[in-house]
């Protein structure tokens, strides 16, 4: 964690030092040809799920630097299939997500040969990931019908720095690399249950959820869920985190 902090920092002090260099080179770069990007980010899309769908507009403010929103609706497969930890049988399905970030850019002019928004950039940004699930239950083992709900929300801020590279072809189609963007992370979230559970069903519950993020994702397992997840179901912490992405855009 402190050796990221240290670069996040070094990144964000480089960035006046950066700015400085460009003076002389910005006289000679032409003024940006079009102000407006409006891009399309398959990358969720890729890693989780086809109904993911995410779109970024970047608009640019001088012949340096633009700014960047990025809005999309999330989903994740689903963890379970029709059981939880063979205690609840599922009745129905429930589930939705978003994505938000934003971005100020400052492309590097000495680098660059052509107008803004071609080129290689260094950016800070923030990013907002949430998820909710719902599922209704009915709880299985039991002399009488017992129906109840599990519900689970997981969250993720990052600030951080990223350096990405945006292609412009035949002076419309547009190419945005992200190539490593390390950030500060907050994860939160957590699991609720409407039904009546003693305390091993609720801990194996948990456990069986664990195990399922694990199997699924497992650098959520090993680096993002802490163990105390499997008593009570509950994620607070604070890690690292990094942003990549690959998007494929429309300048105007």
């Amino acid at each position: 964690m402190a050796k990221i902090i240290r670069i996040l920092l070094f990144l964000l002090l480089s960035i006046p030092m950066i700015l400085s260099a460009q003076k002389d080179t910005l006289r000679q770069i032409p003024m940006p040809i079009h102000k407006n990007v409006i891009k399309f980010n398959p990358t969720p899309m890729l890693l989780w799920s086809t109904k993911n769908i995410t779109f970024s507009y970047e608009r640019i403010l001088n012949k340096k630097q633009s700014i960047a929103l990025t809005l999309g609706y999330l989903e994740f497969p689903s963890l379970f299939k029709d059981t939880i930890a063979n205690v609840m049988a599922i009745t129905s399905r429930s589930k939705y997500g978003i994505n938000v970030a934003l971005e100020y850019r400052f492309y590097l002019m000495k680098r660059n040969v052509r107008p803004i928004p071609d080129g290689l950039y260094i950016a800070p940004f923030a990013s907002y990931y949430g998820y909710h699930f719902s599922n209704d239950v009915n709880i299985i083992q039991v002399a009488i019908d017992s129906a109840g709900q599990v519900k689970g929300n997981f969250y993720v801020f990052n600030a951080g720095v990223e350096l990405g590279y945006q292609f412009v072809f035949w002076k419309r189609l547009t190419l945005d690399l992200v190539f490593i963007g390390p950030a500060a992370s907050y994860y939160g979230g957590g699991l609720n249950l409407s039904a009546s559970l003693n305390f091993e069903d609720l801990k194996t519950l948990n456990e069986d959820l664990y195990n399922k993020l694990k199997e699924k994702y497992p650098m959520i397992g090993d680096f993002v869920v802490n163990k105390s997840f499997k008593s009570n179901g509950k994620i607070d912490l604070f890690s690292i985190g990094f942003r990549y992405l690959v998007q494929i855009g429309f300048h105007f």
